[in-house]
């Protein structure tokens, strides 16, 4: 007798982008204190995502570099040129004029 056993695969829900542009940028740590981070800008479709992550302050992606972006709420999944994959927060989102 044989045994199947089915697996329920979520669907993959990474889509490419282009990184486009990084710029250092702060954030707000404390009442009276703020943190250095790297804000990151990748593009998908018409749309343009900003992520960031505390403690990243020297860039790990740069302008031009093709990744894969999963966004789920205010988190956002990248997995960068070389196959690292990382947690970032979204910072910010735009589309593109006319869309």
């Amino acid at each position: 007798m044989v045994l199947l056993t089915a697996f329920a695969v979520a669907a993959d829900t990474f889509q490419t982008g282009k990184v486009v542009k990084w710029e250092n940028s702060t954030y707000q740590q404390k009442k009276n204190k703020v943190g250095q981070w790297v804000v990151y800008y990748i593009q998908i479709d018409a749309t343009t995502y900003e992520v960031a992550r505390k403690k990243e302050t020297k860039p790990k992606m740069h302008s031009g570099d093709t990744v894969q972006l999963e966004v789920k709420g205010n988190k956002a999944t990248v997995i960068n040129a070389q196959g690292h994959k990382e947690q970032y927060q979204l910072v910010g989102q735009a589309q593109a004029p006319g869309q």
